[in-house]
């Protein structure tokens, strides 16, 4: 009987699955062809896990039956399991084989839209809050602050030899002033690689900027003036925030959910009662929850921008960070005002400052500004990023940090819900390298983050990612640091400290 059950809830091989899922995604399937074939199986399998198709505590089909449905050997068989093992999705158990592992501890809940209310604000900024940016610069803090990736985690030992390339093929030309557009190279290799999230735009239609950040400036600066409303996801990064703030824009908040981002039905009750310029999103692996949106969630997303004349920005600085290897959509592909802006900083570094953005309808009002406010680029920067995305071998490069942050988001998730209360809640994103933590209610985050950095641990409480100082009873981690034993012991004391605080 139970052979039964276990065909009935799995229909067909692996094989039949995959080639299924393939299917119902359709054109936001994204594989590149260079990726190896144990790469590929496990990152398969990874989604149908992620899926549902395998729930926590299934059991695999054996190494010997794998190899066989897929027609590849029983080395790489292996290969795929000791990858989704090192990810922390399955465990393989002595004389039993392969199983789905469990969550840790509980995921965080839907947020209920019911607890939000659709009316702009002005953007408030907590006290903490310098001294956390203090911290974060300090290089003798334990680094779960600020999301970047640890020297560990990107590999610097190409960017030197591509520099010097650089150097070599492009002469003096190399440290002149790159125009406001920004190297042809670059919008080249972008133009290129944009196509794999599903947008098409011409070199001439990309303008690179000094990181994300300034991309996000643009955009606001562009289809917003002072005074104006601009929802914006709550959670979401503070950076966001800021330039709201700073540019005299109110903000409406709008719950985030972990199966689906941002709230839509919330942002239908504000487009109701109020006028919205903008609508700043970040779909792919949304920080600080690491959640994505389906595709008909972006699809509905675009409709309403047409219909209530808002345009969205999009910041997709996670999107090449999938865990299970996928790249998602863009919103862009589904039509809509839609301003894409994107980074190197997650994934090459971040010191390089190169970010780019598709304007669409807006390109010549983002022209102007770029021309206006910040006119020359990090050429010797734009020239490593575009060698690196063409020849340079990103798609491998993507292909270990991605197997690389999902091992760390599953190692780190797994301490801290050992060293924690009981009573945390812990996210499980699907990409990126950063956790929400969710204490109960009583919890002060703000405390508890002065008396970590006291201890020489950087974190970041939970109110500065919300324009009205929600979340005082959660705090972000980053991930992207190699867990070696200082960064384990100052988890085990962050993990006494929140004790502490939660029973005071």
């Amino acid at each position: 009987m139970e052979g039964v059950l276990s065909k009935q809830r799995h229909p067909g091989t692996f094989r039949d699955l995959c080639l299924a899922k393939r299917a119902r995604l359709g054109k936001g399937w994204f594989m590149s062809p260079a990726v190896p074939m144990y790469q590929e199986l496990s990152d398969r399998l990874s989604a149908l896990i992620r899926g549902g198709t395998f729930a926590p505590g299934d059991k695999l089909p054996s190494i010997r039956q794998f190899s066989r449905e897929n027609r590849v050997s029983i080395t790489t068989a292996m290969e795929a399991y000791r990858t989704l093992e090192a990810r922390g999705l399955i465990e393989g158990r002595l004389r039993s084989g392969y199983f789905v592992r469990p969550p840790a501890k509980p995921v965080l809940p839907s947020v209920p839209s019911a607890r939000y209310r659709a009316k702009p604000v002005r953007i408030e900024t907590p006290e903490i809050f310098e001294a956390v940016m203090a911290s974060v610069e300090d290089r003798d803090m334990v680094p779960f602050a600020a999301a970047a990736p640890d020297d560990a985690i990107i590999k610097l030992s190409k960017l030197p030899s591509l520099a010097a390339a650089m150097f070599r093929k492009h002469g003096p030309d190399a440290a002149r002033y790159t125009p406001p557009a920004g190297r042809r190279e670059l919008r080249l290799a972008l133009s290129r690689r944009l196509l794999g999230c599903g947008i098409r735009a011409t070199h001439d239609e990309i303008i690179t900027t000094h990181g994300a950040t300034e991309s996000v400036l643009l955009a606001l600066r562009a289809v917003t003036k002072a005074g104006d409303s601009v929802a914006v996801e709550s959670p979401t990064y503070f950076g966001i925030l800021h330039l709201i703030r700073d540019l005299g824009l109110r903000a409406i908040e709008l719950p985030v959910c972990r199966e689906s981002g941002i709230s839509l039905d919330a942002l239908e009750i504000a487009l109701g009662k109020h006028r919205i310029a903008a609508c700043v999103v970040q779909p792919n692996f949304q920080n600080p929850l690491g959640c994505v949106m389906p595709p008909g969630n972006k699809k509905r997303l675009a409709e309403l921008s047409v219909r209530h004349g808002f345009t969205i920005i999009e910041d997709d600085v996670y999107g090449d960070l999938g865990h299970a290897g996928e790249r998602p959509s863009s919103i862009a592909l589904d039509g809509g005002d839609v301003i894409h802006c994107g980074s190197a900083s997650k994934t090459i570094a971040p010191g390089l400052r190169v970010g780019w953005m598709v304007p669409g309808a807006h390109l010549p009002r983002v022209q102007h500004l770029k021309t206006a406010l910040c006119p020359w680029n990090a050429t010797l920067s734009e020239l490593v990023v575009a060698e690196f995305l063409d020849v340079g071998g990103y798609d491998r490069h993507l292909r270990r940090i991605r197997g690389l942050y999902a091992a760390q988001c599953a190692r780190l998730r797994e301490e801290a819900a050992r060293h924690f209360p009981q009573a945390v809640r812990i996210s499980e994103p699907e990409g990126g390298f950063v956790l929400w933590i969710e204490m109960p209610e009583t919890f002060d985050s703000e405390s508890f983050t002065l008396e970590a950095i006291s201890h020489g641990i950087s974190v970041v409480p939970g109110t500065i990612f919300s324009p009205t100082l929600r979340f005082k009873n959660c705090f972000r981690l980053n991930g992207g640091v190699e867990l070696g034993p200082r960064i384990l012991e100052a988890l085990a004391t962050l993990g006494r400290l929140a004790t502490r605080h939660f029973t005071a």
